[in-house]
């Protein structure tokens, strides 16, 4: 899901706190504090002032602040030189800059799927390396 960031749908300030479930799509960032669950369909990004704590769902999710928590991202995860996630992840794909941080369990599931280019792909299978 290809989306202009320039186009935020949803912006919650860093004086901003919230505690409950938030249910949202398109493009959202969130700069303040939240405890409870997050369920959005699109990019979500947490700014550095942020401090979530709970469970977070997304298609996309960039950290530049603290998550503790579960996470699930069905596309990508991408932990920015602030940011810091302690719990557990599922994402097909995780990429952690230099000073990001990441602490718990990661499960990289659900990975795209991908054509097989070899000729004949059964000749590998269940054989060993020579």
């Amino acid at each position: 899901m290809k989306q202009n960031l320039e186009e935020i749908n949803v912006f919650w300030g860093k004086n901003s706190a919230f505690n409950g479930k938030i249910i949202s799509e398109g493009i959202f960032r969130l700069d303040g504090k939240m405890d409870g669950e997050i369920f959005h369909s699109g990019t979500l990004i947490i700014g550095e002032t942020a401090l979530i704590k709970g469970k977070v769902e997304a298609n996309v999710l960039t950290l530049n602040g603290l998550i503790e928590g579960e996470v699930t991202a069905k596309e990508r995860v991408e932990i920015h030189p602030r940011g810091k996630l302690y719990g557990t992840l599922f994402t097909p794909i995780l990429v952690v800059q230099d000073g990001g941080i990441f602490e718990g369990n990661c499960k990289m599931g659900g990975m795209p799927h991908y054509e097989n280019t070899l000729e004949n792909p059964e000749v590998l299978a269940g054989k060993p390396y020579d």
